[in-house]
């Protein structure tokens, strides 16, 4: 089984989950109905993200090395977090903020663009500077949403092309 199978496989899982979980939240009474919600929304998310990133060009940019270096930073102040440790908030701040400014900047260097380079570049600020605001308790988790719902669109987007040409699985 090839990786773009798996990973649409997973996405595929997602989305069954999610839509399950409505049925169940709004037709039932079946406790913890939106821990499954909340795990399909997971799988969508994290499978079209890992889908995009081994059919894309980013990562084999320098700018991935940069970024993988801003998730260290974030992991770093997770544990900080955790550990009740100062300047924990600031570490993932600067993770974060990273992240979004070399992928701007990759996706300024990029000579074509297509709309879904505009889409992940959009689900890529709207994750991490939603995910500083939420931080600070300025928004709910319910911006989220919006984060699903470009994915989405960048799945589609990539996917309805391949499945048209039977090349999504190659």
């Amino acid at each position: 089984m090839s990786n773009n199978q798996t990973l649409t496989i997973l996405i595929i899982l997602g989305i069954l989950m999610s839509l399950t979980s409505v049925f169940l939240l709004n037709f039932t009474s079946v406790a913890n109905s939106d821990f499954l919600l909340t795990i399909g929304i997971w799988l969508i998310e994290m499978g079209g993200m890992f889908l995009l990133l081994h059919n894309g060009t980013f990562i084999k940019t320098v700018y991935s090395r940069i970024v993988m270096g801003m998730f260290v930073l974030i992991l770093v102040g997770t544990v900080f977090k955790i550990m009740h440790w100062p300047f924990n908030n600031m570490i993932i701040i600067v993770g974060c903020v990273g992240i979004v400014c070399v992928y701007v900047l990759h996706f300024t260097k990029k000579p074509i663009k297509k709309r879904l380079d505009y889409l992940k570049l959009a689900w890529v600020v709207l994750l991490y500077i939603g995910a500083i605001l939420k931080l600070y308790h300025l928004i709910f988790g319910d911006y989220r949403i919006l984060t699903v719902v470009l994915m989405i669109l960048a799945l589609m987007d990539y996917m309805l092309p391949k499945i048209k040409n039977k090349t999504l699985f190659d």
